[in-house]
């Protein structure tokens, strides 16, 4: 059972933010789907609390668009998705204090119930910065 964060790979965030933003994502995940409708969503989810700590994966979603995308698609599909919006935080250069798309929260899921759309994105590697400081 896993639970995802798809965060957004075309900030620049530092090491801290980008670790806040994802538990963000984890915890939003999870309470969304332990209040959801649909009672197979929310067995998941119990069971997956029950684990502890439970597998978390953390994923590079790309850009806005990209996450907005992925949002609206698992939410069509009755899948749950938690967007999680920074505000009031400062850190520049994409962080002003104004309300920021960061991450999305989705799962949890049995590894082989893992929707396409998750297993086609690439492991988190730090955003931007992680890139520039990899090249």
């Amino acid at each position: 059972m896993r639970l995802y964060a798809v965060l957004r790979g075309d900030l620049i965030m530092s090491e801290g933010k980008s670790n806040a933003q994802a538990g963000h994502a984890y915890v939003d995940a999870l309470l969304l789907s332990l209040t959801d409708p649909d009672p197979e969503i929310r067995a998941r989810a119990e069971a997956y609390a029950a684990l502890r700590p439970g597998t978390k994966i953390c994923l590079d979603g790309g850009g806005h668009a990209r996450l907005e995308r992925l949002a609206d698609r698992f939410e069509a599909t009755g899948i749950p998705c938690a967007r999680i919006v920074d505000q009031g935080h400062v850190e520049p250069p994409h962080f002003d204090g104004s309300p920021v798309l960061t991450a999305l929260g989705v799962g949890p899921f049995l590894k082989s119930d893992t929707p396409r759309a998750l297993r086609r994105l690439s492991m988190w590697r730090g955003g931007a910065r992680g890139r520039c400081a990899m090249s």
